[in-house]
């Protein structure tokens, strides 16, 4: 394959890898218009970037669906543990204990683990049920964590207790946001749900700002009542002054929760994956009865690389999907990462017009 900026793109046909990320809206836009597009995959995991209602139909949309799940998965857990230890660690540079007496037992019964309460026995709340939430959760109960699963529509024979109730999901020492920014889910934890959380609770956001009401948030953590470690912001960077940046009960980091060791091509391998499955006759062979509308995407977030062109009372979360959501997800075991609306025949189609001897 042959590697070009995007101003010389061919009119037509060409495959764009885009960072929507490092871009404005406007450049977005301008790549856009700049050429008919077979196939648009994004560097980022999150699909929020782009205005699926205007998505044209006939070209191919993905996205890095699992390459960001580790990091982010680490920064979460990572995350609950400080959060869990928080007064204090249980180590020291040195032993500084006085020499004990004789009879007395070798660890006095009130003596300090650092504050700390750990894991084991915690309630945690994981909100989406993509890449991310998936690799977070086995991390979490392998720990002895007591995890939950804030999904849609849960599935039954889950190891994980499931729930599409607010409430439900609020009533925990820990939630971890790793849900797509979709119109279902803007704002999902707005005002009146934080109000009822669990008094105390743990907010870790690796996700989209948007899907939590931050000035909500930004009142409860001052007061006391919740606790935060928000890796997503909005703006970002938040403006000199704002009370985020002082709290005592919050903790911010720059958006950088993606990263790690191979995170700037990590993407790469996704697109490869998912053009191996397009260009595979027998893994395609659904695509035609696939075909699915448009629908908001339903998987998991998660956060970009780099830019490379180439040719209430409780009640759930996100309503409950229909037919055309099913027929989606239908499609997205076919091709892994792809954002709905896209046709498979064009999908298919597209790779395999780019296979053709002497377009390689």
């Amino acid at each position: 394959m042959e590697l070009r900026p995007w101003q010389e793109a061919p009119e037509r046909d060409g495959v764009l890898l885009m960072a929507p990320h490092e871009l404005s809206a406007g450049r977005r836009a301008e790549v856009m218009r700049s050429a008919r597009w077979s196939w648009v995959h994004l560097t980022s995991a999150g699909a929020d970037f782009i205005d699926l209602a205007e998505w044209p139909a006939d070209t191919l949309l993905t996205r890095s669906w699992r390459c960001y799940a580790a990091p982010l998965a680490e920064y979460a857990l990572h995350a609950v543990l400080t959060h869990e230890w928080r007064r204090g660690t249980p180590w020291q540079e040195r032993d500084t204990r006085s020499a004990p007496a004789p009879d007395a037992p070798p660890v006095p019964a009130g003596a300090s683990t650092g504050g700390g309460t750990g894991l084991w026995g915690a309630e945690v709340t994981v909100a989406g049920w993509g890449a991310v939430g998936q690799r977070l959760a086995t991390v979490l109960d392998a720990l002895g964590a007591r995890v939950t699963v804030l999904r849609r529509s849960p599935e039954p024979g889950s190891p994980f207790r499931q729930t599409s109730d607010l409430g439900r999901a609020l009533d925990a020492d820990h939630l971890v946001v790793a849900l797509p920014l979709t119109a279902g889910t803007r704002h999902l934890f707005d005002r009146a749900a934080l109000g009822r959380a669990r008094p105390g609770l743990h907010l870790v956001n690796v996700s989209r700002a948007a899907i939590v009401d931050q000035d909500a948030l930004t009142e409860l953590c001052a007061a006391g009542r919740l606790f935060a470690t928000l890796d997503v912001t909005d703006p970002e960077p938040l403006p000199t002054g704002h009370p985020l940046r002082s709290l005592p009960t919050v903790r911010l980091s720059p958006h950088v929760a993606w990263r790690s060791r191979a995170s700037d091509a990590a993407f790469a391998d996704d697109f490869a994956t998912i053009w191996a499955t397009l260009a595979d006759p027998d893994s395609s062979a659904d695509l035609d009865s696939s075909d699915a509308p448009d629908i908001s995407d339903a998987s998991a977030p998660g956060v970009p690389g780099p830019a490379v062109p180439t040719p209430g009372a409780p009640a759930p979360a996100v309503p409950a999907p229909g037919p055309p959501a099913l027929a989606a997800r239908a499609l997205d075991a076919v091709i892994p990462g792809v954002v709905p609306p896209t046709s498979g025949r064009r999908a298919r189609a597209a790779v395999r017009a780019l296979l053709t001897p002497g377009r390689s």
